[in-house]
């Protein structure tokens, strides 16, 4: 059976120079970044009134407001929404894992995340790390839910605030991506536009949370590493096995780390070497057949490649695609985590496509060219494994169902229906310039989302 479709959005701070959580207590009173089209001045019509024919629905990157039209959301779309802004917007956003559950789906939540940012002066550069909790399910959106329903006598979740706490330090230049060691979220990592990759133990940071202690003002890297010849983007640590470490820069290189005690060896000498351009994005496989010594990158040479690290040529890429989209850059990538031989990858164009790594040589399982604008991150939900998220520089993040048929083909749909194919569940709007998504591991369907105008932490409705 098909799942439900909804559509929806909700309206983010503007402010970036307050520290904050917003509840997005009541979706109707957010109105400047919402769904549906409607004229400013019906709103007042008269409660009995019965409105004439379906209202439209929004289509990002096609229809646009007349004078007098706002958006508006579809109550009950979102099981939990909530905001946060810190300092400065942050490229890059990733969870620490938590010993608080391994599937958690009850409310409230609480998520522990790193971001980096940048900052208008390069001085003013932050690490954060923060504990997001009392992460209660989104009120008032006009739904009666019985589960919901609890005695006179309980406190309404009305009453509660979602709290942001968060420890920073000081970091040397912007940070273009963050990443959390899966086994030991502590030890993070951290690509700077200065050209160096850190690594950082934050452990004290990630205590100072719980405890409500103080944090070391300003902590030193344990490792740098500046054998790359410029800066980059990507970077992503082994689930496989502890502090193993792939990085790869604008200098269409990716070195190899082995954790060593101290430290790490990098092998530059050996750097992989077959992109002809930036490399934008590196991937551990995560689940199948080689997977310990298997990885994924993408580059803006419009290539996707396959690699084995026992492979002694390291010119050879064991899988190449060098034209996975067409022409376009091919931004970033993402391996399915339960069905382990696919891989997403998302690109310049707009496009996102998913590829059996068995059977490279028929095309891509699946291609959608929806968003119109670059394609930023990509993510596959960690228990469905036909689910996964995609973001895009149109300013909106669409979750898909790989699994979902058109159920009543030839059905009247509102207009402006016909632009959402049926594998699209939902599309979260709000935030501008989204850069980058996560789904968090051990809180069921919740996705993370960092962008110019801050973060998003929401569960939709029909996930």
């Amino acid at each position: 059976m098909a799942k439900k479709r909804k559509a929806a959005s909700q309206a983010t701070p503007e402010d970036p120079d307050e520290l904050e959580f917003e509840d997005d207590g009541d979706c109707q009173e957010e109105a400047e970044d919402e769904e549906e089209v409607i004229d400013a001045e019906e709103e007042d019509h008269n409660e009995g009134e019965e409105e004439e024919g379906p209202k439209m629905i929004w289509r990002p990157g096609i229809d646009s407001l007349e004078d007098g039209e706002q958006l508006d959301v579809e109550p009950g779309t979102y099981d939990m929404l909530h905001r946060a802004q810190v300092e400065w917007p942050c490229l890059s956003v990733d969870v620490i894992r938590d010993d608080l559950g391994a599937s958690r789906s009850s409310f409230p939540m609480t998520a522990y995340v790193v971001a980096g940012s940048q900052a208008t002066r390069a001085e003013d550069n932050r690490l954060y790390v923060m504990k997001w909790h009392k992460l209660y399910k989104t009120a008032k959106d006009g739904r009666e839910d019985e589960e919901d329903e609890e005695s006179d006598n309980e406190e309404s979740e009305d009453e509660h605030e979602a709290a942001l706490e968060s420890k920073a330090s000081p970091h040397p230049g912007g940070v273009n991506r963050v990443r959390a060691m899966p086994q030991a979220g502590h030890i993070v990592a951290t690509w700077a536009d200065t050209g160096k990759l850190h690594m950082w133990n934050l452990d004290a940071h990630r205590k100072a949370l719980d405890k409500g202690d103080k944090a070391p003002h300003s902590v030193k890297p344990i490792f740098t590493s500046e054998f790359h010849k410029d800066e980059g983007f990507a970077m992503d640590f082994s689930p496989n096995e502890a502090g193993r470490f792939l990085s790869g820069s604008n200098d269409s290189q990716i070195h190899l780390w082995a954790p060593v005690p101290g430290g790490w060896t990098v092998e530059a000498e050996q750097p992989f070497k077959g992109h002809k351009s930036s490399v934008e994005d590196v991937q551990w496989k995560k689940l199948g057949n080689s997977a310990q010594s298997t990885f994924a990158s993408c580059s803006a040479d419009g290539s996707l490649k396959v690699w084995d690290i026992r492979e002694k040529d390291r010119k050879k890429a064991s899988i190449n695609m060098p034209d996975a989209h067409g022409g376009s850059d091919v931004n970033v990538l993402s391996w399915s985590p339960i069905v382990g031989e696919l891989i997403v990858t998302g690109a310049d164009d707009g496009g996102f496509k998913i590829w059996d790594t068995r059977h490279v040589a028929a095309g891509p399982m699946a291609n959608f060219l929806w968003h119109r604008q670059p394609v930023t991150s990509v993510d596959w939900h960690p228990s469905d494994e036909t689910v996964l998220a995609v973001a895009s520089a149109d300013d909106s993040v669409s979750l898909w169902d790989m699994a979902v048929e058109d159920d009543a083909p030839g059905r009247e749909v509102p207009p402006g229906a016909d632009h959402f194919p049926p594998q699209l569940l939902f599309l979260h709007q709000g935030q501008k310039e989204p850069k980058e998504l996560r789904w968090h591991p051990q809180l069921s369907s919740v996705c993370i989302v960092t962008a110019a105008s801050g973060f998003n932490i929401f569960k939709t409705c029909n996930i």
